[in-house]
């Protein structure tokens, strides 16, 4: 029997075409985690500029009414994992179960919520909780102390909200929405709603506190502020409506003290607000020990030994041109501040990875995370960078090391100390969950079995050999199969479209962002990159084919088509050096008989919608065909393999 494989739980989908357009040469460092955020929101949002209220969860509903024949699961062919199991994706929490720490729950990106009873030991240590939900990004995860069996996570990972009021908020940087908060009350086999945002899709959760002195009462940080229940989940209320609530902090002894951070990219009101009633009123904290404007989020880290002692990170940056962190500390459970440092860990990804946590038996050592994790043992005046960030080995086992021994995979989104063995912790990155032993000196990999990577549009099977297949994914470069559950890395960069040669699998392409394509012809020993003529703007993830009838032509898009005939050796721009509408091409497919034939389609651009194109000239001309087909972002092209008169398009 034939075998279906599936790539990754992570969803190709959701991260099918994202990109940024470039429209020209900058000296200053792009952000890329921002870019590819940035425009998987306008997929979702364009032409409204914001994503409908009730749109996803109302078109689960829809396909859990549709009938599906039990015929048809009899003539399907069963679908197996692909991985890859041996490289995570990017995760954003990690929590452990309060009666037993062996068993470690994590939440990822686009691959929903994870769990391993090995504190991620092993090679296939992980696996997926089903919910019964639409849920991709898991922000959160949250017991109530000294209960196994209830379990809250957050859903969405949501970094700006539509209301803040300035040039950057408008750009609706997203990565995922969320459906609200979600409650088990028997160790994660069911789940229900707990916090319903289903019908209010724009909003995310970002903390989920239990009160350690009353489980009953639970706070969430959310992206419309801070909610509390008072019945243990069973209803809410809003008691803080500052949007962009990022993290909270709960007095061990006194359920109704609370400290919040909230705001990002300028959103109205940001700051930390302090309240001692339970969120009756909340107290805006002004201090000289906190920055008095940022731009980026604010995070907080409470010391268990000593909880009057609270650590704040904020950070500011975009770009490495204005990008500013500041390290701030109190001893009185955020009335007053001292700054501490302004070592600038988080730089350009001040709005999106770093944070802060408290050694549990020393108030003084505290790992702090950003681009790459620092520790202090002098409670933040001084800060040592121990990790180091790059590639990792290229094809590591799944059990570990995915790297040399101080190696965490670059953005740094959470750390999260043991609870009883004060020198172990765990953090999470754009390259899955690392675990030190020495307080955060050293580390090794935990991503075994764990199956979050984000695959890009653009992946390749060679049409000779089924077992060889190679994609672009967010962050984590270009890989291919190694016919198991491992893969192999074998390019840089957010990976990128891929191409094989019809003819010959010693000769494929990879790329990266804006594309930078290279070329093999030796199977990978090495590459050459190509010089491809263009024009602004281009897509972050830019699309090229090879044709399926002459493996010798291919094509490749920036606001113009590129054309080649010698496998890349020369380039020449089509349509007579000009641009096809002015925006960038986005997606394309290739005749299956004729070489000269190619269908393209642009996004959305500046306020001009996107058009299909077809040539049948060989690019000399390409007519537009769009017709009444809809004014969204075109997601895919795929031309009939028997008919090339035929073709199909994917829009947002």
């Amino acid at each position: 029997m034939k075998k279906l494989y599936f790539l990754a739980i992570a969803a190709i989908v959701a991260l099918t075409v994202v990109f940024f357009p470039q429209n020209e040469k900058s000296t200053v460092p792009r952000n890329g985690a921002l870019e590819a955020l940035q425009f998987l929101s306008d997929l979702q949002t364009y032409p409204s500029g914001k994503i409908p209220e009730q749109a996803q969860y109302a078109a689960w509903q829809q396909a859990r009414r549709m009938p599906v024949s039990a015929e048809n699961f009899r003539n399907t062919d069963p679908w197996e994992s692909m991985g890859p199991h041996n490289r995570g994706g990017r995760m954003l929490s990690t929590t452990f179960n309060p009666l037993n720490p062996q068993t470690l729950y994590a939440g990822s990106a686009s691959g929903g919520l994870w769990r391993s009873y090995t504190a991620g030991e092993g090679a296939l240590a992980w696996e997926r909780v089903e919910t019964g939900f639409p849920v991709l990004g898991v922000s959160c995860i949250a017991f109530p102390p000294n209960d196994s069996m209830t379990i809250f996570i957050g859903t969405g990972e949501v970094y700006n909200h539509l209301a803040a009021g300035t040039g950057a908020a408008y750009r609706n940087t997203r990565g995922s929405v969320g459906i609200g908060i979600l409650r088990s009350l028997d160790g994660g086999q069911t789940w229900a709603k707990s916090l319903d945002f289903s019908m209010d899709q724009e909003e995310g959760i970002w903390d989920i506190v239990v009160a350690p002195s009353d489980p009953q009462v639970v706070y969430a940080a959310t992206t419309n502020g801070v909610f509390k229940s008072t019945d243990g989940g069973d209803s809410w209320d809003w008691v803080l409506d500052v949007p962009m609530a990022t993290d909270l902090v709960v007095y061990p002894t006194d359920a109704d003290k609370v400290l919040v951070a909230c705001g990002n990219f300028e959103s109205p009101g940001y700051g930390l607000y302090r309240t001692g009633n339970g969120g009756q009123f909340w107290h805006k904290v002004i201090s000289n020990g906190i920055p008095s404007t940022y731009r980026g989020k604010g995070q907080l880290g409470m010391a268990p030994s000593n909880p009057d002692i609270v650590y704040a990170s904020f950070g500011d940056g975009f770009t490495t041109a204005e990008g500013a962190s500041w390290l701030c500390r109190s001893t009185d459970f955020g009335q007053t501040w001292q700054l501490r440092n302004t070592t600038d860990y988080s730089k350009w990804q001040g709005w999106y990875a770093h944070d802060v946590a408290v050694n549990p038996q020393n108030p003084d050592k505290i790992v702090v995370i950003g681009i790459d994790v620092w520790t202090s043992s002098d409670g933040g005046l001084t800060l040592t960078q121990t990790s180091v960030g790059g590639t990792g080995f290229s094809n590591p086992p799944p059990q570990g090391p995915d790297g040399v021994i101080n190696y965490v995979h670059s953005d740094v989104h959470d750390v999260n100390f043991h609870p009883t063995e004060p020198d172990v912790l765990f953090v999470c990155s754009d390259g899955g969950i690392h675990r030190s032993d020495d307080g955060g000196q050293t580390f090794f990999s935990r991503n075994g079995g764990l199956q979050t990577v984000q695959f890009y549009n653009g992946f390749s099977t060679s049409p000779n050999n089924p077992q060889f297949c190679l994609g672009g994914l967010q962050d984590n470069n270009t890989i291919v199969w190694n016919g198991d559950l491992t893969w192999t890395r074998i390019g840089g960069g957010d990976g990128s479209w891929t191409a094989i040669h019809p003819d010959d699998d010693n000769t494929f392409f990879i790329s990266s962002q804006y594309l930078n394509v290279r070329r093999t012809t030796n199977g990978g020993n090495n590459f050459t990159s190509m010089v491809i003529p263009g024009n602004s703007p281009t897509a972050f993830i830019a699309p090229y084919v090879i044709s399926p009838a002459n493996g010798d032509v291919m094509y490749a898009g920036t606001a113009l088509v590129a054309r080649t005939a010698n496998g890349g050796d020369n380039w020449v721009a089509s349509n007579g050096g000009n641009a096809l509408d002015g925006n960038p091409v986005l997606s394309m497919d290739a005749s299956w008989q004729d070489d000269g034939v190619v269908y393209v389609a642009t996004a959305p651009y500046n306020g001009t919608r996107g058009h299909v194109f077809r040539t049948d000239n060989n690019g000399v001309t390409w007519p537009n065909i769009t017709g009444d087909l809809p004014d969204r972002f075109p997601m895919d092209i795929a031309v009939h393999p028997l008919d090339d008169r035929i073709a199909f398009v994917a829009f947002s």
